[in-house]
């Protein structure tokens, strides 16, 4: 995609009891395959709009969750992509609060926009995962000697590397659709701005270390009867891997999926449908603004089926409960 840019400036007069004053207010939007950066300037003040194209997973909560409608997830020869009509857009933060993978940051002057978070417009979301590190298993240290060593735990002679040790445990590095977690000497460290809380690493914790909060609780159908045999678009694009074809049959693999959407955004044959049925917020607020959010994200995805339109045939249907 080529670089695009706008810029306009808008000059608007008004009266004060005294004298003619002059507001000026400067736009300007850089777009190209990579980002989009959109600023407003107003004097010397400066709110500025980022969103990472490389970074957004197609997910659609900020298109239903903007009040402007000033965000949309499009098919084009490259897949589904992300636009922004900045002539809508009033630079709320609702986007930047409801990216689950910062893919859209929103700053004013040299740090974050979080006016309407710290005012109570909106809830604060729960925190996406906790690692006890201290309930991971110690493993033992690695010996000068290059020679096998005794292994009190399994009663065998092991490898002096710590891939041999038995209790050598990185499931959570090794399994992790997003490679949210990265191997430290210390231990496993999380990038939880990665996460999209699929749960798949507490599941596979022998140990009981990670502790994942979910952010939305809902059903997945797919209807494997109005997939083509050679489509792959649902498989591709989702972020946390739980879709597969198998015996010819597209089918959810697992209870963790995200429910972010993303399959059901890509599909052009209606196979898939995302049910969200609750924001799983600890502490609701009490605004217009939230209502209207918690509504969007619940409800956009689950539309009500026509009278004279079937129900999916069971039997063909892979859905999935995420508690």
């Amino acid at each position: 995609m080529p670089q695009l840019c706008y810029k306009e400036k808008e000059c608007e007069f008004f009266r004060v009891p005294t004298l003619l004053a002059e507001r000026t207010h400067e736009r300007m939007k850089l777009e190209d395959a990579h980002r989009i950066d959109y600023t407003v300037r107003f004097y010397h003040v400066t709110l500025s709009l980022h969103i990472d194209r490389e970074r957004c997973i197609r997910c659609d909560l900020c298109s239903l969750a903007c009040p402007r409608e000033a965000l949309r997830i499009d098919a084009d020869e490259h897949g589904l992509q992300i636009y922004l009509d900045h002539h809508r857009c009033v630079l709320c933060e609702v986007c930047s609060y409801v990216c689950p993978v910062s893919a859209v940051s929103l700053r004013y002057k040299d740090h974050d926009k979080e006016l309407l978070r710290r005012s109570d417009g909106l809830p604060s979301l729960p925190e996406k995962l906790c690692v006890h590190v201290d309930r991971c298993p110690h493993r033992c240290e690695v010996l000068e000697q290059e020679e096998d060593h005794w292994c009190r735990q399994q009663r065998r002679l092991v490898e002096n590397r710590q891939g041999e040790c038995p209790k050598y445990c990185f499931r959570c590095v090794q399994n992790c659709p997003r490679g949210v977690y990265r191997e430290t000497h210390t231990g496993t460290s999380p990038d939880g701005t990665l996460c999209l809380r699929c749960e798949q690493c507490q599941d596979l914790c022998p140990y009981g270390s990670i502790e994942v909060q979910p952010l939305f609780r809902g059903t997945v159908f797919l209807d494997s009867n109005r997939c083509p045999e050679d489509c792959r678009r649902c498989i591709d694009v989702c972020p946390v891997k739980v879709i597969e074809r198998r015996e010819g049959r597209v089918t959810l693999l697992r209870d963790t999926c995200a429910l972010c959407g993303a399959c059901a955004n890509v599909c052009h044959r209606d196979a898939v449908r995302v049910v969200r049925e609750a924001v799983l917020v600890s502490h609701e607020t009490a605004s217009p603004l939230w209502d209207r959010i918690r509504d969007a994200l619940t409800s956009a995805l689950n539309p009500e089926r026509d009278a004279t339109e079937s129900a999916p045939d069971c039997s063909s249907t892979a859905w999935s409960n995420i508690p």
